[in-house]
Formats: C-alpha cells, structure tokens, sequence
C-alpha cells in the first residue's frame, strides 16, 4: 500500500496562486499526510481524503494570498477580469456547444434587431413636429344611407373657421396634385420629368402648422404670397436645375402638367425625421384661382368632399378640450345647415391628431401617399420578433442547464476555497453575457442581409440605423438584457451544488428535490409551443391569401390590361388612338370608361327609389360609367334585361343583384323598368348584373349602377388574345408613341390590380414564413444540442441494451421519446391558441375560407417531422455504434 500514488494534483488552478516553489512544498507535504493516512486507515476513503486535503490547503493558502476581500459582490474589478479569463477559455473549449448557442443566439436576435427597427421605423413618423400635441387634422364621416369616411373637408370650411374659431392659432390647407413636370432652363433648354406625386398647394401658414423645414433662400412670409409661386426642397432643385446653390435657383421656371408655368420663391431642407408630409413641390394657394386649377373641383360647395383638399388646424396652447369640443359642435352645426338632404344622410366633422394619421387605414393620409400603416399588423410584427428571441434564450438555457453537470467541479473547488454563490454566478453570467456579444456580432450581418433579401416586404426609404449612436446603444443594451435572461436561471442551477456533492460526482437532476430537469422540460415545452404557433398560423395565413387570390372576382381579369389617356389632352387624340387600336389583331375587345371593375378607390352617389306604394328608398350606391363595350371586355353577366345603349335624353342604367334585392325585388326580372333618381337625374333600370366583387374581399358586395358616360372616360381596357401577349403589348406602344408625343405608356394588368388587394396579407405571410423557418432552426439547433448531450449521458444504458440484442428502432425510441412527448404536449397547448389568433386575424374578411382541422394537424407533423429529422442522424449513430465503446467509456 505504501508505494500508493495520491491523485493528481489540479497543477493549473494551484498556479493562481501559488509559486513554483510553494507548489513543490505543497504537493510535499499532501504526499506524507496521505501515507501516513494509508498506513493508518487503508486504502478504501484514500482519495476523498486527499481531496479533502488539497481543499483545505488551497482554501487556506487563497485566503491569505489574494486580494480579492469583496469576493461576496457579485462582480468586482477583479473578479470580472478573472471571470472573462476563465469564460473565454470554457468558450473555445467547448466548441460545438459555444457554436449552436452562438448560432441560436444569433438569429433570434438578428430577426428581432431587424423586426424592430422596422416597427420603431414605422412608430416614428410625425413625432418630431414641434406642437404636434396641439395639430389635427379635420376629416369628413359620412353617415345615414352613405357611410364611410374622406380625409379631406369640403372647400368654405377654412374660411368659416377663420372668422368663427379663435381658439385657432393658425390652419394649413394642403391640396394635393400629380402631373408631369417640365423645367426651362436660361438658354429655354426644356427638360422632362416623369410624373410627380409630391406636388402641393398651400399658403405660408402651411409653414407655422407643419415647422418641420429649414430655409435655404427666401422666407416662409413672403415665398408663397402670390399667385405662380413656387418653393421647392433642396434635393427636388437639385433633380430639376443639376447642382446649382439654393440661391442660383430662386427665378427659375418649372411648368407642371402642360401649361401651369410657375416661379421658384423658395428653397428649403426637410429635416431628417420621418414624415408623411413629405412633399418636394408647395405651390402657392393663391394659384389656383389664377390658373385652370380652379376647375378641378366644385370651389364653395358645402356638400362636395375631394380627397385632395384636406385642412390641418393648430390650436393655441391655451385652448382646452372643451373649447375644442365646442368649435367642432358649431361646425358641424354648420354643416347641417348647407344639406338640403340630411333626413337621408349626413355629414359630420371630426379631429384627427397628427400622430395618428399614418395608422388609420380608413381614413387614409395624402393620395400621393402610400397606404397607412396598420397597428395591427406592427403589433403581430412584434409579437414574432419577441417570439424568436425567447426561443433563442429557451434554447441557450436548456443546453446550459443539461450540461451544468459537468461544471460541477469547478463549483466545488470554488466553494471549498471560499468563493461565495453570489461570486459564482457572476462567473456565470459572464460566460453568457460574452456567449450573447458573439451572438450580436455575428447577428449584424443576419440582419444586414436579411433585409436586403426580403426588401419586398419592407416599406420603401427603411434601413437600419448603423450610423446612429442609439442603434448601438440599444444593441449593447438588448445584449446585457439577453445574456441576463439566458444565463441567469443556468448559474443559479450551476452554483447550487454543495461541493461534497459536486467533488464525489453524485449530482442528479431531479424536479423532485427541485433539480433543473422539470424546468428544461417547460422551457422546451414553450419553444415548441412558439414555434408551433408560427407554423399553424403562417399555414392558416398562407391559405386565406390563396384562396382571395383564387376566388373568382366575378369578372374577367387574365389578358385583360388597361390604361389611361392624359387628362389635359383634347378628346380627339383618344379617338384616334381607338381607331389606331382596333387595327391590332390580337386585341379582341375593347372599351371606354372611367374605371375598370375593381380598383383602390371608389366613386359613389345617393339613389332614391319609390315603390308601387310610393315608400322611398334612400340608398348609397357605387357609380361606374362607360360605354356599351364594357360588359364584353370584363365577361360581366347580364341576369334579366339588355345592356345600356347611347341615347340623347333617357338615362339607362344596370344595377348589380344586391341593389334589386334591396329594392325590394327578389326576382332579377322584376327589377327591369324600376326608375331610380339622385337629385334630377332619372335612371330606368334596364338590366340585372350578377354580382362581381369590385373591392376586395375584406368587404361584402355593396350596390352598384353602371351608366353610359363616354365624354369624360379617359380609362381604356382591352381584352388580349393570352398569346403573345408581349407582342401585343409592344405594337400597342408604338401607336400610343406616334399619338401622345410626350407621355409614356403605362398598361396596368387587371390580375396584378387584384393581387393588389392584398399587399398587406402577402406581406404578413411571408415575414411569418420566414420567422417559421428561423424558429424551427432554432428548435431544431437546441434539439441537436440536447439529444448529443442526452446520447453521452445514457451511453452506458444504451451499451449494455445493444448487448441484450436491443434493435436500432427500441434505442432510438428510447433516446427520444421523451422529446417527441415534450413536442406532443407543445402541440396540444399551441392548438387552441392558434385557433384565437387565426379567428382574431380573419375577423378583418367578409370572405374567408375554412381553416380545416388537418391544418392543425399539419402544424403538428411538421415539428415532429423536422424535429425526428434533425435528431435522426445523431440517434442512428448511437444506436449504430459499438456496445464495447460505449462501455468502456463508462
């Protein structure tokens, strides 16, 4: 016994403290103690009583060498140091497990940095106006038998406020206004522009209501004064006159549409805050009564709303709500007084802060403007950016917790030495927060270069912030809070051991005795429920979309292509341009209207109808006019009745099956030669069309007429031969070319004006499509993790199954059933929670499609599936591998 050598001694931890010299005395000393305790006692408790010895000595020895005397703060100066040290080395020593969590950990937070920046990107617009708590927007709701809602008010409303409301500290009317746009230059060079949607008309009041500009030349007071004044933005100069200085622009001479010759007054710089008042061409009110602008809408009519001519007030800080109150109930009192109908319908007023008007879909913001942005839809944004970074940490947490075990003996020499809990798990900490600052590195390129892949679903001028200081500010932020949930509960299990446990290697896991496994078990549990959530709704969304994509609109709509000839052009160049047409052979049909049977805007009128008992029916019904093609070119179904015919004094018209039935006649037939009136114009039915959806299924099928108008139709549509079509499109170009000199062709396609309809549900698909794929990745990465670590832990089991003639199938069913179990258990919890947010989501549609209980299940087998495929393989090769390894690996 004597010649019985005591275990090694741990040489590097020793080093921390202790000389070469002190080393060798040290090891001296342990070595003649445990002799003599063999020649005294035995062998059989020889090394827990070395063991015991070194941790007395090096405890003994530590306290009195360093200088650590707050080492029960959870991170000192010089604990942190030392901390990073013995982090980084546990870091690149444990290579695949640093590499799925870093993995992991990247892609959550690379999908929710880009996520967020673009919601806060969204959530940004209008909050840097100065005042803005004290600016609105007045806007029209219509109700009785036309109800609905226009941002604009009609045209005295201004001037009535003006004189009535002193609670007004100044208001800014904005008429919004699209043409093409020349400039002429000092030597009358003229250069062209394609079409400018940013063009509008205000006075200089504008500039006290939106101050959001900083002037380069002229002033706000005196730039707009006049009529054919013109001050434009920086950048907007720059495109039209080259890089000349502010100053060098002020006299030059811009023409908009073909013959509105306006003089540049002003020049100013928008700041750099988001906007939706974003125009680069203000034109002075006054011009509109100077020019042929005065005839675009009804000047001085109570009754007439365009959508263009929208009013914003600013209110003195003094003014109180019920102040406000009060000017909006003598408005609308007003307003009452000018309807000579008001039994019927009615109009009302209402404010609407600045900060709300880039999120109100109804409503809307300018018609230059892209659609407002819905709350709803940045809200489920957020809710998937959430949802990826919890399963990251879930992940980063159960491979830490499974492999806490094996830092067990670090824990018990700490603790033996004097180290206190607090201490370890700053220690702790530390490894996972320097785990998630790799993460975030590694997530700049993810989320770089996922938006760039995905720029489609993003909205036009978005980028991440990289230049900004708060960007980074909050990434360092979102890795300190990260790397504190995803480390924090592994240290509080890892520190926990008692160190006679943690150095004789009988730590178990137990949810009895309150051990991490039931914990991992949940935390598993809930990534699967998040992922499964995604997958069961994304499928859902995904087959609402088909199916309005699918769904017969009721009319025509491949090979059918339209477009539009210049207003400010005489009516001749259009008829020569349908002659010219009728001449190519692929075009099948063709005709004139003024819009096709389903667009992004609506035109509508109050119909009165009397029965045989003389009881009036007051109906808001939408108006759509052309010629006696129009059926034809859009395959529109007559039911009963004829279509409409050119004739000099009687109005005809063709009314679609829902407005018959709410006339009150059940039968089509019935419905022919009732007469239906707005105003002094008096319509005969004289045909029955059977419904066609001309909005998008988010709403049911409201009234329609159709009525002969062919003066002022400017809309072509044509019915193509579907071969091609490309040819036919390109012979259609060059006649266009040889008539109108100066404007391009733009042909609309009536499937893409469908598809239109649902931007926003495409857009919802396919960013929860790929937050599906990132959350199974992540899954799948925390999976593969687990059942190696799993394998490793029950090798002896598995050894000693294979020499008892257990088959592949039984160890691979062993090895994994409890994940399949945990998955089957997320799938029931995912279930009824999918089932709310699909209804929640759906509730939006008039028309929807059934979401059948397979699609559920579906959700279910693809998590199982791609779960047994990302385990599968490392399963196999246990099941495979040698009995005799695995033993004597034991």
């Amino acid at each position: 016994m004597k010649g019985l050598q005591p275990p090694k001694l741990p040489l590097k931890l020793f080093r921390l403290y202790c000389s070469d010299e002190r080393l060798e005395e040290l090891e001296g000393d342990l070595y003649e103690v445990f002799q003599e305790r063999i020649a005294e006692k035995g062998t059989r408790f020889a090394s827990l009583f070395y063991w015991w010895l070194v941790i007395r000595s090096f405890r003994s020895f530590a306290l009195k060498r360093t200088k650590m005397k707050n080492k029960g703060h959870l991170l000192s100066v010089a604990s942190l140091a030392h901390n990073i040290k013995i982090a980084w080395r546990n870091i690149i020593r444990r290579k695949t497990t640093t590499a799925i969590n870093v993995t992991g950990l990247a892609i959550g937070i690379g999908g929710f940095v880009a996520i967020y920046s673009l919601v806060s990107y969204e959530l940004s617009f209008n909050k840097h106006l100065p005042d803005r708590d004290r600016i609105y927007r007045v806007y029209t709701e219509f109700g009785g038998a036309f109800s609905g809602t226009n941002p604009a008010v009609a045209t005295p409303i201004p001037d009535y406020l003006e004189e009535s409301a002193s609670i007004i500290e100044s208001l800014a009317r904005v008429y919004t206004f699209q043409t093409k746009v020349k400039t002429k230059g000092d030597e009358k060079e003229i250069k062209k522009f394609d079409w400018n949607n940013k063009i509008a008309f205000v006075d200089h009041r504008y500039f006290n209501v939106i101050d959001q500009y900083e002037w380069l030349a002229g002033t706000a007071n005196n730039s707009l004064d006049k009529p054919n004044q013109l001050v434009i933005t920086k950048n907007q100069g720059e495109k039209y006159f080259g890089g000349i200085p502010p100053l060098d622009m002020i006299g030059k001479q811009v023409i908009y549409g073909d013959s509105l010759n306006v003089i540049v007054s002003g020049v100013v710089s928008l700041n750099s805050s988001r906007t939706d008042f974003d125009f680069t061409d203000l034109i002075s009110f006054s011009t509109i009564d100077a020019t042929w602008i005065k005839n675009q809408f009804p000047k001085g009519e109570w009754t007439s709303v365009n959508s263009s001519w929208q009013l914003y007030l600013k209110f003195h800080s003094q003014a109180t709500e019920d102040q406000i109150g009060e000017m909006l109930e003598d408005l609308n009192r007003e307003m009452a007084s000018h309807e000579s109908d008001s039994e019927t319908w009615h109009t009302e007023l209402a404010l609407q802060p600045v900060d709300d008007i880039h999120y109100d879909l109804n409503v809307g913001i300018f018609d230059h403007s892209r659609s407002a942005t819905d709350l709803k839809t940045l809200n489920i944004l957020l809710g998937v950016a959430i949802a990826l970074l919890s399963i990251a940490i879930f992940n980063f947490i159960n491979l830490e917790t499974a492999q806490a075990i094996n830092k067990s003996k670090e824990v018990g020499l700490r603790k033996s030495m004097g180290i206190s809990e607090p201490s370890l798990i700053g220690r702790f900490l530390t490894e996972s927060t320097m785990v998630t600052f790799l993460a975030a590195i590694v997530s700049l390129p993810v989320s770089f270069y996922g938006v760039k892949l995905f720029s489609d679903l993003v909205p036009q001028g978005f980028s991440i912030e990289w230049t900004n200081p708060l960007f980074w500010i909050y990434l360092i932020a979102l890795v300190l809070i990260v790397g504190f949930l995803a480390g924090v509960y592994p240290a509080f299990i890892a520190s926990s051991y008692s160190p006679v446990q943690a150095l004789k290697s009988t730590i178990k896991f137990s949810a009895k005795s309150g051990g991490s496994q039931a914990i991992r078990k949940v935390l598993i549990t809930s990534q699967f429920v998040f992922s499964q959530l995604l997958v069961i709704c994304t499928i859902a969304i995904v087959w609402q979309v088909s199916y309005m994509l699918d769904k017969e609109m009721g009319f025509k709509d491949d090979g059918v292509i339209y477009f539009e000839t210049p207003r400010y052009e005489n009516k001749e160049k259009q008829q020569v341009l349908l002659n010219e047409i009728q001449r190519i052979p692929q075009i099948q049909s063709m005709s004139v209207h003024q819009s096709p049977p389903a667009r992004n805007g609506w035109s509508t009128s109050t119909m009165k109808f009397y029965d045989q008992d003389s009881t009036e029916t007051v109906q808001s019904v939408h108006q759509k006019r052309g010629d006696e093609h129009y059926f034809d070119v859009y395959q529109l179904e007559l039911l009963a009745g004829r279509n409409i015919k050119e004739s000099d004094g009687k109005l005809e018209t063709v009314i679609n099956e829902t407005y018959a039935k709410m006339l009150g006649f059940e039968m089509p037939q019935a419905a022919i030669g009732a007469k239906v009136s707005n105003g002094e114009r008096v319509y005969e039915v004289v045909g029955i069309l059977k419904d066609f959806h001309f909005q998008s299924l988010h709403v049911a099928i409201e009234p329609l007429m159709y009525s002969y108008d062919k003066e002022y139709s400017r809309c072509i549509g044509l019915s193509l031969a579907t071969k091609n079509l490309s040819s036919t499109i390109n012979e259609l170009t060059d006649v266009w070319s040889n008539i109108y000199l100066d404007e391009p062709l733009e042909v609309k396609f009536m499937d893409e004006m469908v598809e239109s309809f649902y931007e926003t549900e495409k857009r919802t698909s396919k960013v929860a499509g790929v937050a599906t794929i990132i959350a199974i990745l992540i899954s799948c990465l925390g999976l593969f993790g687990l059942i190696s670590y799993n394998i490793i832990q029950k090798s002896k089991e598995v050894g000693i199954r294979k020499v008892l003639g257990a088959s592949v199938l039984n160890i691979g069913t062993i090895l994994s059933k409890e994940f399949l179990i945990l998955i089957l258990i997320a799938f029931l919890i995912a279930i009824p929670v999918a089932y709310f947010f699909i209804n929640s989501w759906m509730e939006d549609f008039t028309y929807k499609t059934t979401i059948s209980w397979w699609v559920y299940g579906l959700g279910g087998f693809i998590s199982i599936a791609i779960a047994l495929m990302s385990i599968g393989l490392k399963i196999w090769r246990a099941s495979d591998a040698n009995p005799v390894d695995s033993l004597r690996y034991e």
